[in-house]
């Protein structure tokens, strides 16, 4: 169990000097929402400005789901001050990758000190899908010797990514972390498996040729799809969908010709989901004050 030794231990210089660039804290870089709030492990999620609206792409597979981004739903009074904080941490992420991961460290292990022993849930890319697997960066001896003072945990010193560490740190100290999330570019399933990162693809239309070939490629490695059915709140969701839609071999599917349909809507846990290349069902929703034709409704869903 972490011990903390000194509360009031200050960010070493060159952190502190990017909190105060940007505008960005440490102790608000993860916040919760009402979907991940029906999960039964504390989720903590890091929104970042989506696709380029802060003038750098951190979706880079982004499609029709440009339009419906969560990013513009929620109460319309904060909208102004939500969005300029996103944009502020994108810039910070963009202007300096190894220190802001350093700054993430801290407001993970910030939770981990709140939730002392806790299984906890991390989603870093709340409105972003940044490859984090290949983000690498560097625990030097003073950066770990501040979080030992101020969070009680001892960091392993070298480069590596923020999934090593807190693996490492879960073994140490015994507190469960599980890092999960959505994407729509293609990696290397196996190697972020390897690294305890949970990942589940997202289908954005049958018009979009790139991410229907990235499907079958997640399919066929069991990795799940999310996708939304044009399904009312209440309705039921298919029980499975036809694997040839997806040009999937029937040998190629685990129950052989079918793929099944979970329902997505109950928890956005996903890691409690069976890894079996199924299809994640969510029901088809529009942030407030978005406009969408029952064409646009059709090609962006699974059915």
């Amino acid at each position: 169990m972490a011990t903390v030794l000194n509360s009031r231990a200050k960010l070493p210089t060159d952190l502190a000097s990017l909190q105060k660039q940007y505008n960005i804290n440490h102790r608000t870089l993860l916040s919760t929402n009402p979907k991940t709030e029906k999960s039964q492990v504390q989720t903590y999620i890091l929104h970042l400005a989506p696709d380029n609206t802060s003038g750098v792409n951190v979706c880079p597979g982004a499609g029709n789901c440009r339009k419906i981004c969560l990013h513009f739903a929620g109460n319309p009074v904060y909208m102004d001050n939500k969005q300029a904080a996103r944009i502020r941490r994108t810039l910070a992420f963009s202007a300096n990758k190894q220190r802001f991961s350093r700054l993430l460290v801290c407001a993970i292990l910030d939770k981990m000190t709140k939730h002392n022993g806790e299984h906890l849930a991390i989603r870093l890319n709340g409105t972003s899908d940044i490859a984090w697997e290949d983000v690498d960066f560097d625990i030097l001896p003073e950066f770990a010797s501040f979080c030992r003072a101020k969070f009680g945990y001892l960091l392993p010193i070298g480069k590596r990514n923020i999934f090593e560490i807190f693996n490492i740190l879960s073994l140490t100290y015994g507190q469960r972390i599980t890092f999960y999330d959505y994407t729509k570019i293609r990696r290397n399933w196996a190697e972020c498996k390897r690294l305890g990162y949970h990942l589940t693809f997202s289908f954005d239309g049958w018009d979009n040729a790139q991410n229907l070939k990235i499907c079958r490629d997640a399919l066929l490695n069991r990795v799940n799809v999310a996708a939304a059915f044009n399904v009312k709140r209440g309705q039921s969701l298919p029980d499975e969908m036809d694997a040839a839609r997806f040009n999937l071999p029937y040998s190629a599917t685990f129950t052989g010709g079918v793929l099944p349909v979970f329902d997505g809507d109950l928890t956005d846990f996903r890691p409690d989901d069976l890894d079996v290349g199924a299809i994640v069902g969510l029901r088809f929703k529009l942030p407030h004050g978005i406009k969408y034709t029952e064409q646009q409704k059709m090609a962006f869903c699974l059915q």
